[in-house]
């Protein structure tokens, strides 16, 4: 039977309006579209005009109006609002039967019903079923010729990547018989079916380009109600770990040759008037030898309105963006600026500034700063990334004109500085790739460890010129301070409690005092600076807020690494303590804290002691008592502080005047107050300062930085606010001293 013999079947059985309800109405996937509905609202509005009046008719149709009304498009009441006058006349209907009876008493009582839910705006609004995320994908899925493959199919199913988009799985799938990628983004993000189907669209306009991920379709894990694009899987990883694998063994004709792939690929993006937004050497994949752009969730049409400012990696984004992200749109000159920096990263080996984290990429990238050339590369290839790069996108070239220029290449022409010391960098990049390299770009005589190996210790890159030993004896520290050195073969039982930027912590039984100990390990290489914190300890400990200090201890007599002997703390942290109490605090609860904690800071400021990263979890609770932990990294307000004091810390608790100046600035007195505004507000809400507001933290700070802040928390006492306020103010200048906020803490009644 032919399409139209089955139409016309269908036609003789059923009215157009009672074809489209069942349509609507059916077993199949997906919900119906706001098209179909509002012809349904229109073509029942057809029924209530029946001049016949019959009264089933019309009853019928007021019922399938209020199906319309609660389950329809926006469409559809805005349709019924404005023909609110038919509905109303049916308050009048009249129709009596063959035995006299009033038929249409049924037909008013309905027509009032829903004249009065239309001109209840709030019941309407809360009786109405909102269309869900999960609604829109499914009606992009079905105007869409997409394969779905069964979940079933896929075997051997493994994690291989995860990060702020979501996670990509590696599967065997038995209907292609080969291996995929299954790529999910995070259910729990507002935007994640918009992302799902954005990067689905963009997928499908770009669609079997040799140097663009190759799409095969969808499938759906039943039991987890779990979307995935079903991708090609490159077996070869990502460009930023093939460098630092290969990069020895690759010549300048096959860096040429990787070039021109990511061009090709981007040319065919462009083509499609598509913006990438987020091109760099992680979602760059290798596959036989061929490298293929990935991860188009970013990517948007150019006549899409969009500023967001989330996504994309400091060192690859557009200087202009940086600079006014809530208003600069990215565009095609944007994907070329990051195209330029991973053509200087082929010519290198490692990523674009690797040394540093975000911020103060940014802060490099926003102040022009551009990676030097590389001993060796082709000078034709320099000029086209140094022009792809430039802070002007109106000076960039084209993604043609880039493709046209890599043809053209003299590989004999190379460029050589004798003072060059790149080469140097790569060596050990390519060698250790998670040594921090931060010497090579810095001078500062103090760096921090930013290893994620067994050396991510706080360590200073200093020389030693004398022993510890030696300079405490000097000093008389040991001594007169009655600093206790341990024998490490006392301590039993160790187990690794915490892990963070400026040391690893661990638990331990002291056995001859039998009690529990915490032991933090360093890496001392300046004894003079060692020796400082050791004071800055003795003059701290001695307050009940803040962490004892019991003495060192030392596991290898001959090795620079020694251990502080620290409190143990048995109840975990202020962040920890509030996710499981929240519930149950009351004001004067957290007026408690909050005046132990700024006690503990008071006695810090005292002594001249600067804490410089306060956070909720390195605020800890022992027998129910806060004790502030973690200052090691502090230096002295003196002219001899310390320059490890500049780490960046906890971004959400840092100082918007450290986060500008970054190197350039210290932190201060007042960079702990801004803390305790922060600090104060997160006791009052139990939640963590901007949580799941931001995607990257470079976009947190440029939030913080226009002055933003959390809002505060109904039932908060105004005095409270107050105080938070003042301290976490934009203007160092204008917050209080630690003194002032213990006294208004005091003041506050419960």
């Amino acid at each position: 039977m032919s399409k139209y013999a089955v139409k016309d079947t269908v036609h003789s059985m059923y009215s157009k309006t009672q074809e489209k309800v069942l349509s609507v109405t059916s077993n199949d996937p997906g919900e119906p579209s706001n098209r179909e509905m509002d012809e349904i609202a229109q073509a029942t509005y057809n029924s209530l005009n029946d001049p016949g009046k019959n009264w089933r008719h019309v009853f019928k149709a007021l019922v399938l109006l209020n199906y319309c009304l609660h389950e329809g498009s926006p469409e559809v009441v805005t349709y019924t609002k404005e023909n609110i006058d038919i509905v109303k006349a049916l308050h009048e209907f009249q129709y009596l039967d063959e035995q006299s009876k009033d038929q249409g008493a049924i037909v008013r009582q309905k027509a009032k019903e829903i004249t009065n839910l239309l001109l209840d705006k709030d019941r309407l609004n809360s009786e109405r079923r909102q269309p869900t995320k999960k609604d829109s994908l499914k009606n992009a899925l079905k105007s869409r010729f997409i394969k779905e493959f069964n979940y079933s199919t896929f075997k051997n199913i493994e994690r291989i990547a995860s990060g702020g988009f979501g996670t990509v799985y590696c599967a065997y799938s038995t209907s292609l018989r080969k291996n995929v990628a299954l790529k999910s983004l995070k259910e729990n993000e507002e935007s994640f079916y918009e992302q799902f189907v954005r990067e689905l669209t963009n997928i499908l306009a770009v669609n079997n380009h040799d140097n663009i991920i190759n799409f095969y379709g969808i499938s759906i894990d039943p039991k987890k109600e779990t979307y995935y694009l079903v991708l090609q899987y490159a077996r070869d990883g990502n460009l930023r770990t093939y460098l630092r694998n290969n990069f020895k063994s690759l010549d300048w004709k096959i860096k040429i040759n990787m070039a021109k792939d990511i061009t090709s690929g981007l040319h065919c993006i462009h083509d499609e008037n598509i913006v990438h937004k987020d091109l760099h050497s992680k979602n760059i994949l290798v596959h036989e030898g061929r490298l293929l752009i990935t991860d188009l969730g970013l990517s948007q049409p150019l006549d899409t309105n969009s500023n967001s400012m989330a996504g994309g990696m400091p060192a690859y984004t557009d200087p202009e963006y940086l600079r006014n992200p809530k208003n600069y749109k990215r565009n095609k000159p944007s994907d070329i600026y990051s195209l330029g920096i991973l053509f200087w990263e082929l010519s290198s080996g490692r990523p674009p500034f690797n040394t540093f984290s975000s911020p103060e990429i940014y802060f490099l990238v926003f102040s022009g700063k551009r990676e030097e050339p590389i001993n060796e590369t082709p000078k034709d290839y320099i000029n086209i990334y140094s022009s792809a790069w430039k802070r002007d996108p109106n000076q960039r070239p084209t993604i043609k004109n880039i493709f046209d220029s890599l043809e053209n290449i003299n590989l004999e022409n190379i460029y050589n500085d004798s003072n060059d010391y790149q080469d140097i960098q790569l060596e050990a990049y390519i060698n250790n790739p998670s040594q921090d390299l931060m010497n090579v770009f810095s001078k500062d005589s103090v760096s921090i460890s930013s290893s994620s190996t067994a050396s991510n210790w706080w360590e200073v890159t200093e020389s030693p010129t004398t022993s510890l030993s030696t300079t405490l004896n000097s000093n008389n520290v040991t001594k007169d301070n009655q600093i206790i050195k341990y024998n490490y073969n006392d301590f039993k039982n160790l187990k690794i409690i915490g892990k963070g930027t400026f040391g690893i912590i661990y638990s331990a039984t002291l056995m001859d005092e039998k009690r529990t100990v915490a032991l933090k390990s360093v890496v001392v290489v300046t004894v003079e600076l060692f020796v400082n914190e050791l004071k800055q300890y003795l003059r701290a400990s001695s307050h009940e807020n803040i962490i004892g200090f019991y003495g060192i201890s030392q596991k290898d007599l001959k090795s620079n690494e020694y251990i502080l002997v620290l409190e143990y703390a048995n109840g975990g942290t202020l962040r920890d303590h509030l996710k499981s109490h929240f519930e149950k605090l009351k004001w004067n609860d957290k007026l408690n804290l909050a005046q132990q904690i700024v006690k503990a800071i008071e006695h810090l400021h005292s002594n001249d002691i600067i804490h410089g990263d306060l956070n909720s979890k390195n605020i800890l609770f022992h027998n129910n008592t806060i004790k502030i932990s973690d200052f090691s990294i502090s230096g002295l307000s003196t002219e001899s502080s310390i320059n490890s004091k500049n780490s960046l810390g906890s971004i959400e608790y840092s100082d918007p005047i450290f986060l500008r100046k970054l190197r350039k600035s210290s932190k201060t007195k007042t960079s702990d107050i801004y803390s305790i505004g922060i600090l104060l507000w997160e006791i009052s809400s139990g939640k963590i300062p901007y949580e799941s507001k931001f995607q990257e933290e470079i976009d947190l700070i440029f939030y913080v930085l226009q002055g933003n802040r959390e809002d505060p928390i109904i039932g908060t006492p105004q005095d409270y606010i107050n105080i938070y306020q003042v301290c976490w103010n934009q203007d160092p200048n204008q917050r209080p001293n630690i003194r002032k906020v213990v006294q208004d803490l005091k003041l506050i009644k419960e």
